[in-house]
């Protein structure tokens, strides 16, 4: 018998890739925190026993690359001792087999990454008589959502939205206007900065119109911070910001230099729910100079999971508050919920609130 370290960040993910290189009688023998100097390949030490009579089989290229070192075992007469303490072992971590995936293939499903879906998978038991229960557990515990906080009569509170162009920040903007400013006979003003695209300083004019309230448009910040000083505003001031990409360093550095110097302002960084955690936390890390403090996602009934959004949601430090899940307005704006996103996430879709049914029901949305 011999041994062989693996550092991964869990036990699972160094199980997965110990039984296609060692072969499927791997046996795990220990598991401990990596040292200082080895935590960059992963944040445990696990330690797997191996029979090398059969040649190993080569590591595959897309698992997680193990740094690894052989060393002889005590004896080979040790095999049974190891399977002892390998099954103590089992019964106190609760280790899923490595050939049940059916949890991981369901979160896999749901557009989650190999990771996290790892990670989940690993802490439901196998035995559970429940798995979706222990998976929605698992997923609202870690998720990072704020509701939003209804505004009192003479309140002023000011929202700016953010992000990327094309996700649907102005129509967002019209959704909380009427369904959390004049539904609820809070008074509201709109705002529009920057250079929009072609025609979206109209639109938004268009939308005040419809609404009949206040808007003022600004071609720079510096007019706009004047505008904001210089008003008593009591009530909802809603700020609609051009489409900025994460390549426009000039822009990102004014725009965050607005906002720094005005903490008051909660400022909405709009996501579109069909993109990839990746690209999602890729905007996020770019946009970070604007002060994000609420996610917000559109086109979530345009996704086919909500397993980007749930993922972002975990990793993305900054906490979510509403998705847009359809044209109408105010309608089909809704805060997030972690426990149904959770259930969506396992459900495979997103599912209507309103009609209680699935994806064949969905409505094509510009939101």
């Amino acid at each position: 018998m011999q041994t062989k370290i693996y550092f991964a960040n869990n036990v699972p993910a160094a199980l997965e890739v110990a039984r296609q290189e060692l072969g499927p009688d791997a046996l795990l023998v220990d598991s401990r925190p990596a040292p200082d100097h080895a935590r960059k390949f992963g944040r445990l030490e696990v330690t797997f026993a191996w029979d090398p009579a059969g040649p190993p089989k080569p590591p595959v290229p897309s698992a997680p690359v193990p740094i690894s070192r052989s060393a002889p075992a005590r004896g080979g007469s040790e095999l049974d001792e190891i399977r002892q303490q390998i099954a103590a072992l089992r019964a106190a971590v609760d280790l899923p087999p490595a050939d049940d995936g059916f949890v991981f293939d369901r979160l896999r499903d749901a557009g989650m990454s190999v990771e996290l879906a790892r990670e989940i998978s690993g802490e439901v038991p196998r035995s559970s008589a429940d798995p979706q229960g222990a998976v929605v557990r698992a997923l609202a515990g870690r998720m990072a959502v704020t509701p939003f906080a209804a505004m009192t009569p003479g309140e002023s509170r000011t929202l700016a939205f953010i992000g990327a162009p094309g996700r649907g920040k102005t129509t967002s903007l019209v959704k909380v206007a009427v369904g959390l400013g004049l539904a609820r006979k809070i008074p509201v003003r709109i705002y529009g900065v920057g250079a929009h695209g072609v025609g979206g300083q109209e639109q938004l004019a268009r939308y005040a119109a419809i609404l009949g309230v206040p808007h003022q448009s600004y071609e720079s910040l510096e007019n706009l911070n004047l505008a904001l000083n210089g008003d008593a505003w009591r009530g909802l001031a809603l700020i609609d910001t051009p489409g900025i990409a994460p390549s426009d360093r000039n822009e990102l550095r004014d725009f965050g230099r607005f906002f720094s110097a005005r903490p008051e302002i909660e400022t909405h960084l709009v996501l579109r729910a069909d993109a990839r955690c990746a690209d999602m936390l890729h905007v996020i890390s770019r946009l970070a100079v604007m002060k994000p403090s609420h996610l917000l996602f559109t086109g979530l009934d345009e996704a086919t999971g909500t397993g980007a959004i749930v993922e972002t949601l975990i990793k993305g430090g900054i906490p979510g508050m509403f998705a847009g899940t359809g044209q109408q307005i105010p309608e089909d704006l809704e805060e997030l919920d972690p426990e149904r996103l959770a259930r969506e996430v396992w459900a495979g879709t997103w599912i209507n609130a309103r009609s209680g049914s699935h994806g064949e029901s969905r409505v094509a949305v510009a939101a």
